[in-house]
């Protein structure tokens, strides 16, 4: 399975469960949820492959999920997990549980900012970007910070399906145009 077709499939569940959680009123105690099996998977990475694993039946499989979950996570979670490995998409469940983070992420109002700089930032710095950024845009920010040395130093924010480029090599090409082309400055 391509890995296209894999995070196509993965998207489609983690949607599916998100519709389901916020019908329910249950979006945050699924939240808490996945982040327990997350740190379940950490912790035995032998569970994880138990899931994907082609040599176990599904009633094998649901049997030990429901052993070790029942009463620990919401209804809604363990039945979503059910229906997961009766369509033999356990391997999917680290995918799942990450994607199910962003949208949680969005629910809380949080916005994916990606910012790339030359260097890595210090933890005040990235503090200081993040709450600039929230107070410009005027939402929470969930950064995304990129290391590209060919940037050459400043950055490159991306937000949506906007960018600012604002990099010593963007204003540099920048500049070049500018003097290679002279009607384009006066427009």
């Amino acid at each position: 399975m391509s890995t296209g077709t894999a995070a196509h499939i993965a998207d489609i569940y983690t949607r599916s469960l998100m519709d389901l959680a916020t019908q329910g009123h249950l979006v945050e105690a699924v939240a808490a949820d996945l982040d327990m099996i997350s740190t379940l998977l950490t912790q035995n990475p032998e569970f994880e492959a138990f899931l994907a694993s082609p040599y176990f039946d599904e009633k094998t499989k649901r049997d030990l999920v429901r052993s070790l979950l029942a009463g620990k996570v919401q209804s809604l979670t363990l039945n979503f997990l059910s229906v997961m490995i009766d369509h033999n998409r356990g391997r999917f469940l680290a995918v799942i549980i990450g994607r199910y983070g962003q949208l949680y992420r969005l629910y809380q109002g949080y916005r994916p900012v990606d910012v790339t700089v030359a260097q890595p930032l210090s933890q005040e710095e990235t503090d200081k970007l993040s709450r600039e950024l929230a107070e410009a845009m005027n939402t929470k920010v969930d950064l995304d910070i990129r290391i590209d040395p060919a940037i050459l130093g400043g950055m490159i924010i991306r937000y949506g399906d906007k960018m600012v480029d604002n990099s010593v090599k963007g204003r540099l090409a920048r500049t070049v145009t500018q003097l290679l082309n002279p009607q384009k400055r006066q427009k």
